[in-house]
């Protein structure tokens, strides 16, 4: 996608509280806001009507929930821990927003996600999903996982890879990806993560929320150019 640099940058460029994870927040909602309108008008164009029939509608919202993981360690292990056993989540309300610039709407959605990150809610949703996944009976454990997530649309993580290349039994790696494993009732799944100062996109995606996740990825990157450009960073400053 681009260098880590580059992209903390153009976060900069809206508010010095201004994170990495916000612009991939930002991305994912141009993306959410395209796909939403592209089944909009799908669906008007299946739609034969029938005696009686009312005619279906897409509602686009103004706004949507979204899940963002956030390690209760500021991403470092302690002594002791295991890399999944601090990951907690809050929810928060973004725009959408498909009038606005994209420098703009960086800036909403950072205010947004600046907001959620200063409640207790990671570590209540911490506490609350090691309790269900260790005392609760399976099914009760997966109810509460499929609606404990406020009707969340997507679940976006970064990811801290490793700030230089590694070796693998003798040979180097060139490239690292993550991916995310879609949580039970949540239908988009998307990670930025970092290798040797570059960052990676990937999209796990319900088919019948997002056919064609190639496409939604590749609106997120467009909307990343557009910020960008508004932001005024030329290639030789990344």
């Amino acid at each position: 996608v681009a260098s880590i640099k580059e992209m903390k940058k153009i976060a900069k460029s809206v508010s010095k509280f201004a994170t990495i994870n916000d612009v991939a927040v930002a991305m994912v909602t141009s993306a959410i806001l395209k796909q939403l309108k592209e089944h909009q008008t799908r669906m008007e164009g299946e739609w034969h009507p029938g005696e009686g029939e009312t005619k279906p509608s897409v509602w686009v919202p103004g706004r949507v929930n979204v899940t963002v993981p956030v390690h209760l360690h500021g991403g470092v292990l302690l002594p002791g821990e295991s890399l999944g056993n601090k990951i907690g989540a809050f929810v928060t309300n973004v725009p959408l927003q498909g009038n606005v610039s994209s420098l703009d709407k960086l800036a909403s959605v950072s205010a947004a996600l600046r907001e959620g990150k200063t409640t207790p809610a990671p570590l209540i949703a911490w506490l609350l999903a090691k309790f269900f996944s260790d005392y609760a009976p399976v099914p009760i454990a997966k109810w509460v996982m499929a609606h404990g997530n406020a009707k969340s649309v997507a679940v976006v993580s970064n990811i801290k890879g490793f700030p230089f290349k590694v070796h693998w039994f003798g040979r180097r790696v060139e490239f690292l990806c993550a991916f995310l494993p879609l949580p039970p009732g949540i239908p988009i799944g998307v990670v930025l993560s970092s290798y040797d100062g570059e960052i990676a996109l990937s999209v796990d995606a319900d088919m019948r929320a997002v056919p064609d996740a190639d496409k939604f990825g590749d609106w997120m990157l467009e909307e990343y150019v557009r910020m960008k450009e508004e932001s005024g960073i030329a290639e030789d400053d990344s």
